[in-house]
């Protein structure tokens, strides 16, 4: 069962999909059919969209009896790192206290990949630390990372230095007047290719020169933080493995490690590791609710 819905604030507008099992009296024996799980998708904050999960996966969620919010948010540079963080806050509100109660859901997860994942980190950190708010029940990170500023990610890229070089002109050209929450790779990807190639992944981000990124995760929020399950592969070469492997240990995260392979390890939905990645999730899951 899919429904679209619209969630906005402060002038900002982006698209939801809710999708829920079929079977509505069978999933009420299924394991998780009282949690809900709010997805954010990757991109480098700079492109992507809630379609991006393989419906492989979303299967998977759905025949285990889970609900799935599957958000956009603002996208930079369109929008600054601070505006994405406070939408991302305030869009948590909305889905923790409104639609997991109207869904019949008492346990809600954040769940995101690579830009998402780090959204959903450094979001379960800030409300550790905020009084009355409702704390997720656990967080799925996949090749995600802790800070927006990290020197691993914000020197330029082996990876993309080997393609065509990007100019800031191309930067200026796909750059829209008014936000943006929804952004297809082959209008945007140009804009992450940039970043990689320049280094200049913090200016994109609305963030000063030499400025670190404030909504990186602390120390305090660290160890505050609900039950992690952390998924990332070895070969890594966007976001280092050594960055994911030294984070997930902090973190205490249960991990899953595929060997070998890219940075979006999962999106090959024929490769055994990304279903094994998903199950043992899964099964991380249950044991929490």
């Amino acid at each position: 069962m899919r429904t679209e819905e619209c969630f906005s604030w402060s002038g900002i507008t982006a698209g939801v999909t809710i999708l829920r099992p079929d079977d509505e009296v069978g999933v009420r024996k299924r394991p998780l059919s009282h949690a809900l799980v709010l997805y954010l998708h990757g991109g480098g904050l700079l492109l992507g969209s809630r379609t991006d999960l393989p419906e492989t996966y979303e299967a998977m969620f759905l025949d285990r009896g889970c609900t799935l919010v599957e958000a956009d948010y603002p996208l930079a540079p369109e929008s600054s790192l601070r505006v994405i963080h406070a939408f991302v806050d305030a869009l948590w509100s909305w889905v923790s206290d409104e639609v997991a109660p109207r869904l019949g859901c008492d346990s809600v997860f954040l769940f995101g990949r690579s830009s998402g994942a780090y959204l959903v980190l450094t979001l379960a950190g800030r409300l550790t630390e905020t009084n009355g708010a409702r704390k997720p029940t656990g967080v799925i990170d996949f090749y995600g990372y802790g800070s927006a500023t990290d020197p691993s990610i914000t020197t330029p890229c082996e990876t993309y230095l080997s393609y065509p070089t990007i100019g800031s002109k191309v930067v200026d050209r796909i750059t829209q007047p008014e936000p943006v929450t929804s952004g297809p790779a082959e209008r945007r990807f140009a804009l992450y290719m940039y970043a990689r190639q320049t280094g200049r992944w913090a200016d994109l981000l609305g963030l000063g020169d030499g400025e670190r990124d404030p909504f990186a995760l602390t120390q305090r929020q660290i160890d505050a933080m609900p039950p992690v399950f952390y998924a990332a592969a070895t070969g890594d070469g966007e976001i280092p493995y050594a960055t994911s492997k030294s984070l997930a240990r902090k973190l205490h995260a249960q991990t899953f490690t595929s060997y070998g392979n890219d940075h979006e390890f999962d999106r090959d939905t024929s490769s055994p590791d990304g279903r094994q990645a998903y199950e043992r999730c899964l099964t991380w899951m249950e044991g929490l609710v």
